[in-house]
C-alpha cells in the first residue's frame, strides 16, 4: 500500500513540475519570426515577441539580430496605449512589414509600416494607412513615403498611430 501511495505522489508531483515549466514558458512566447537574406549573405532575424509582466501586462517587444547578436529591442505600445491595438510583422522583399490594428466603435484603422534592409540596417520608407467605417463601403487609404528614411533606432510607432486618415 505504501509503495501505491509513493508511485502516486511521484505521478502528481511530475507533473506539477511540467505545469510550472510552461507557465514560466509563457512570460516570453515568440510570436513571429523572420528571416532576411541580404544581398552580402548576412542572415537577419526579426521577431515579434510577446512579453507578460506582473506591472505592465501583456507587451510586444520588436527584436531583430544580425548573426546571433541582437542589434536591436524595441517595446511596442500595447492595447492599453492604443485602443485595441494588434501588432504583426510579415516578410517583405528584402525587409518588413510592421502591421498595426487599432480603433473601435465607429472607426478602425491600419497602419503599415514598411521597413528595408540597406546601409548596415532597418530604415522606414514607406507608410500605409486605412481608415475604415463600417458603414460605409469605400476605405480610405494613404501612402506615404518617407523621405529621408527613419532609422528604426530612432522610430517611434506611436508618432503615427493618429485617428485621422
Amino acid at each position: 500500500m505504501k509503495q501505491i501511495i509513493i508511485l502516486i505522489t511521484f505521478i502528481i508531483f511530475s507533473f506539477q513540475i511540467g505545469k510550472a515549466n510552461s507557465f514560466i514558458s509563457l512570460k516570453n512566447d515568440i510570436d513571429t519570426s523572420i528571416v532576411i537574406q541580404t544581398q552580402r549573405q548576412k542572415c537577419i532575424i526579426v521577431q515579434l515577441i510577446n512579453k507578460f509582466t506582473d506591472t505592465e501586462g501583456l507587451t510586444k517587444i520588436l527584436l531583430i539580430k544580425k548573426d546571433k547578436k541582437k542589434l536591436i529591442s524595441k517595446t511596442l505600445p500595447s492595447a492599453d496605449d492604443v485602443k485595441n491595438l494588434n501588432i504583426s510583422i510579415n516578410k517583405y522583399r528584402i525587409g518588413f512589414i510592421l502591421k498595426a490594428q487599432y480603433g473601435g466603435g465607429d472607426n478602425f484603422y491600419n497602419r503599415d509600416f514598411y521597413f528595408k534592409w540597406t546601409k548596415g540596417g532597418f530604415f522606414l520608407y514607406k507608410i500605409v494607412g486605412t481608415h475604415a467605417k463600417p458603414n460605409f463601403t469605400k476605405n480610405i487609404i494613404t501612402v506615404k513615403n518617407i523621405l529621408p528614411f527613419i532609422n528604426i533606432r530612432d522610430f517611434n510607432i506611436q508618432c503615427f498611430l493618429e485617428n485621422t486618415p
